[in-house]
């Protein structure tokens, strides 16, 4: 028979500190959750708050691109137009000095010039000037096509004014489009707000940036389309032929010629000279282009003159019944000298038609241009074809074109400084971006209506907002001036500082910070 140890009491006792760390453990983990999930809910809203921001800086800075992008379609455009102002004044110039040419050459048989055939040393040179059809070949291939081609040139030129202002337009009115259209590429879950923000800043910022621009004229009596007349007619844009066309012509429109044997007349009854005689005959031409002091014709005027001499070296003598007798000795004499008469002469003009009615035209215009190309203090030639007109209109439409877009004050800004905001940034675009709490992954999006845990993740008027500004403006350094927004940095080559304008392409766009206005008025958004 076995017998069992007896069981002690001790060994059934229940051990009272058992399982006190799970109560640790659990608040410890329930601690760490709660941390995890306000980490959690931080990092969701911080990281939403910067695809935000970068949402609302991109949907910025695209509308002062658009800006900078008109002001420079607005420049490339008024230089397009001065180029084919200038090219329509070289085709004016053009259909003047061939018609004159032609001119010339047609007289070359007329009263004053076809006698110069008569003489033999004069002939070879003088027949084949007259023969030469190269001159009635360019005649005929111009005068056909010079009309057309200036009325298409002047039909380009308001084709561009028209599109400077179609283009404005549509820059103003695709700016929030474009900008709501590239926060949503950035952030599709974001918008530009309809508060108190837009209507009472962005609607405010794009009208000033639609009146820092204006439509002026640019054929009226007013400063601003002087500026505009002056960039056209400078001798930087025009070249010397259409400014001043004066010229002694060279070989072989004049020439002398070689020394031949002939006989003369000296014009004394008794008196016979024998001579060898020479001829000598040039052209003297002018001419010249203006602008009309209206602004609404360009005027070419040009005319040749021509003359020469011949010359005798001659022996006299009497004839004394069957004898000769000799007295003197061979001398040199120039007995004919035709002086200069009138050659040809050449006329044109584009806009309205009539009497030339100026001699200097748009006060501006340069002072080689003076008479046309001061042919005029030359008489008879230009006086002559300025009395007959300058012929038909190449383009009734002519001149220079109604307006032209530019800085609301071209004349009058006038910065202490060149920073961007005095330099055509002022009229910058400020946009606030939104996003709903609802779109936002938070806690509260995983564990809805949780009773153990409460998060307050909630937003101002349940939606997160931020804001972002730009602006276009204009900059132009010098080539070697590496220092930013200074007097300094915005000279240009010349030295001088070139303020903000539409006829240079030099407009860009950067990201500047938002004023206190523009955080007051979003901040009145979250408080409604």
């Amino acid at each position: 028979m076995s017998l069992q140890a007896p069981v002690s009491a001790k060994m059934w006792q229940v051990n009272p500190q058992r399982g006190q760390a799970l109560v640790f453990t659990l608040v410890f983990t329930a601690a760490a959750g709660l941390v995890g999930l306000l980490l959690f809910n931080s990092g969701m809203l911080a990281n939403t708050k910067t695809q935000l921001q970068n949402a609302a800086d991109a949907g910025a800075y695209s509308a002062s691109v658009l800006q900078a992008r008109d002001h420079n379609f607005s420049a490339y455009t008024n230089r397009a137009m001065i180029a084919n102002q200038v090219a329509v004044a070289q085709l004016v110039s053009l259909k003047s000095f061939i018609e004159d040419a032609k001119d010339t050459h047609d007289r070359m048989n007329g009263k004053w010039l076809g006698f110069w055939e008569a003489f033999p040393t004069s002939k070879p040179l003088w027949t084949f000037q007259k023969k030469s059809p190269a001159i009635d070949i360019a005649d005929a291939a111009f005068s056909p096509v010079a009309g057309p081609a200036v009325a298409a040139l002047d039909k380009l030129i308001y084709a561009f004014e028209a599109a400077q202002e179609a283009h404005h337009a549509a820059t103003l009115a695709d700016m929030v489009t474009v900008s709501d259209e590239v926060i949503k590429r950035n952030d599709p879950l974001a918008k530009l707000s309809s508060g108190v923000f837009a209507v009472g800043n962005l609607a405010v910022k794009l009208a000033a940036w639609d009146g820092y621009t204006k439509r002026h004229s640019a054929n009226d009596t007013s400063k601003e389309a002087d500026r505009f007349a002056d960039v056209v007619v400078s001798a930087n844009s025009t070249d010397s032929f259409t400014r001043n066309r004066a010229s002694i012509l060279p070989l072989p429109a004049a020439w002398s010629s070689s020394v031949s044997p002939t006989i003369c007349w000296r014009g004394s009854i008794g008196i016979v000279t024998y001579i060898t005689s020479s001829t000598s005959f040039g052209f003297i031409h002018s001419g010249g282009t203006l602008l009309s002091e209206n602004k609404k014709r360009w005027l070419a005027l040009d005319s040749t003159m021509g003359g020469g001499a011949w010359s005798c070296t001659y022996l006299i003598y009497y004839i004394v019944g069957a004898k000769k007798v000799t007295i003197g000795t061979p001398i040199f004499d120039a007995i004919g000298n035709s002086g200069f008469s009138p050659g040809g002469s050449g006329g044109a003009v584009a806009g309205a038609g009539g009497d030339y009615a100026t001699s200097f035209g748009y006060k501006n215009n340069p002072a080689l241009t003076g008479l046309y190309g001061g042919g005029m203090l030359l008489p008879p030639g230009l006086v002559r074809r300025y009395s007959m007109g300058p012929g038909s209109t190449l383009d009734s439409g002519g001149g220079l074109q109604n307006y032209y877009r530019d800085v609301a004050n071209p004349l009058t800004s006038k910065p202490k400084d060149q920073t961007p905001e005095e330099n055509g940034g002022s009229a910058s675009i400020s946009i606030e971006v939104e996003r709903t709490s609802a779109s936002i992954r938070t806690a509260s999006k995983f564990l809805p209506g949780s009773s153990i845990i409460k998060l307050n993740d909630k937003l101002a008027s349940n939606t997160m907002r931020t804001m972002s500004s730009a602006q276009a403006y204009f900059y132009r350094s010098k080539f070697d001036d590496l220092s930013s927004f200074t007097r300094s940095g915005w000279k240009r080559g010349d030295g001088k500082a070139e303020l903000a304008n539409l006829l240079n392409p030099y407009w860009q766009a950067r990201l500047v910070d938002r004023t206190e206005i523009e955080r007051g008025l979003s901040l009145a958004d979250q408080m409604k």
